[in-house]
């Protein structure tokens, strides 16, 4: 156990680390969306994940029978998964969609993992949570000396970009009419910084929240003055408008307990300080900055994107296939009818539910969508953790990083973990026995989601009876689909089997 929780620990530190090898591009000529990568991550993630599956392996003699069970328990994970990989099929790029799909498993295997072992506390979520924030603050000081240079640190080893204001492609706000480098961290981009400083962030007011002594509220209250500095320099608009809100929330969260109003109070009040003072230090570049304009670069090329997918889920409604919007659509030149004919604007679509539903389809946007509900809405031992998962729910509908870029994924992963490892049990059945490595309040998030399973199982109904008697030129692509919806149903009740609770 203690090998799982070094191999663990090591992989959330090296989340944040752009450090990676190209190990194959799937087109003629370098394109980020269209190349396979091994990254620094990979390496322990992998490892921690090749350690469970082993020690799974050790505790149950019976495989079929522990699949049975997992699906069981994550049926609706397993079925997002399944419509995931059925799009495969009909990809423009079919070695582009397995190696998407294959990040796909690994990740969703990650954040059934990282449950299981949170749920029975062999990781500690308090240890997870301080290596977060730590990695924050560093990210804000790396991204701060990037901000006082106006340049790279020379920390391309791990995996700092190249940067600089007069460099092309990199991320830049204008100040007086002179272009002013944002910070970056040892992240791809600004705005995944933000999201990355936004979980640290919070991480830390977790940490404030349950600090005891004095010393340690003197550590967090600079941790927390460095992590929003980062923010701020990061000039991610919808960094500062999620942390803003998610900041609120967590202070509401805390007033409304007993145990942590004398400490959600005071967190307020730091929070307020730290935040009037940056803005007042940084008021030329946060006032130039916060002035929106529809007619900005920012603004249009988003409403641009945005607009393409949903072009493109009206014209595909079972998607193009996992990682393949970028590729279909410039292949199919609908950037090009838009008026983006450079190969840097052929970027992905700027929210990642029109994005799933453009790769995956509108079924597979709808079984995520229900699927995240049904975390979300699930009651928790610690409620605290729906706010990181929130957080970074809200900064999709602005970017595509969750969904299409390794540190995103990972974020975004960890977090439904996280939320995942926290659920508390509604019966019996719920539970996973100590014999599986958990404990007896441990929970299969959706195994047992009643008020869902009355309206999924209508929908599947319909959809049976609609998959009935297809016309002899009906497409093969609803043919699939309707059979799917056949037996979706029936796999989901065979696999619905009691677990022991002894």
């Amino acid at each position: 156990m203690k090998l799982a929780r070094i191999l663990f620990y090591l992989f959330l530190i090296t989340i944040p680390l752009g450090s990676r090898a190209l190990l194959h591009q799937f087109i003629n000529g370098f394109h980020e969306y269209e190349a396979a990568f091994l990254y620094l991550s990979d390496i322990f993630l992998v490892a921690f994940l090749l350690w469970y599956c082993v020690t799974q392996l050790r505790q149950h003699s019976h495989i079929l029978e522990n699949v049975r069970m997992l699906l069981g328990r994550y049926w609706l994970l397993a079925t997002f998964i399944l419509l995931a990989g059925l799009s495969v099929i009909w990809a423009t790029s079919v070695g582009l969609a397995i190696y998407t799909f294959a990040r796909l498993l690994l990740l969703a295997l990650l954040a059934i993992a990282a449950g299981k072992l949170f749920r029975s506390e062999m990781i500690r979520i308090k240890s997870a949570i301080m290596i977060l924030g730590g990695s924050a603050v560093l990210q804000a000081v790396i991204g701060f000396g990037q901000f006082v240079k106006q340049g790279s640190l020379g920390l391309g080893f791990l995996g700092e970009p190249i940067l600089g204001p007069d460099i092309g492609g990199t991320a830049k706000i204008v100040v007086e009419g002179g272009p002013i480098l944002r910070a970056y961290g040892t992240l791809p981009h600004p705005n995944v910084l933000a999201a990355f400083l936004l979980l640290g962030l919070l991480s830390l007011c977790y940490l404030w929240l349950k600090s005891s002594t004095v010393k340690e509220r003197v550590i967090l209250s600079g941790s927390l003055f460095v992590v929003a500095l980062g923010l701020v320099i990061s000039f991610s608009r919808a960094g500062w408008f999620v942390a803003a809100t998610s900041a609120l929330a967590v202070v509401i969260f805390g007033l409304a307990a007993k145990t942590y109003r004398y400490h959600a109070a005071t967190l307020a009040f730091l929070l307020a300080v730290i935040g009037l003072s940056l803005a007042a230090t940084f008021s030329p570049y946060v006032f130039s900055r916060a002035n929106i304009s529809s007619s900005e670069p920012a603004v249009t090329y988003r409403l641009d994107y945005n607009e393409l997918g949903a072009g493109l889920i009206k014209g595909q409604p079972f998607g193009v296939g996992i990682g393949n919007q970028v590729l279909y659509s410039v292949r199919n030149d609908i950037y090009q009818s838009r008026g983006l004919d450079q190969a840097w604007q052929w970027q992905p679509i700027h929210n990642i539910y029109l994005l799933v539903a453009s790769e995956i389809g509108i079924l597979g946007l709808l079984v995520f969508l229900i699927f995240l509900a049904a975390i979300l809405w699930r009651k928790s031992t610690d409620s605290y953790f729906k706010t990181l998962l929130a957080a970074l729910l809200l900064l999709g509908l602005f970017d595509h990083f969750l969904w299409t870029l390794q540190p995103g994924r990972l974020m975004l992963w960890l977090t439904i973990g996280i939320v995942l490892g926290h659920m508390s049990p509604r019966s019996s059945k719920d539970r996973i026995s100590p014999s599986e490595g958990g404990d007896t309040g441990s929970i299969p998030v959706e195994g047992t989601i009643n008020e869902l399973n009355g309206f999924l199982e209508a929908k599947m109904r319909d959809a049976r009876s609609a998959s009935q008697g297809f016309p002899p030129n009906f497409p093969n692509k609803f043919r699939i689909f309707g059979a799917l919806a056949r037996t979706i149903l029936f796999w989901r009740r065979r696999f619905e089997i009691p677990c022991d609770t002894n």
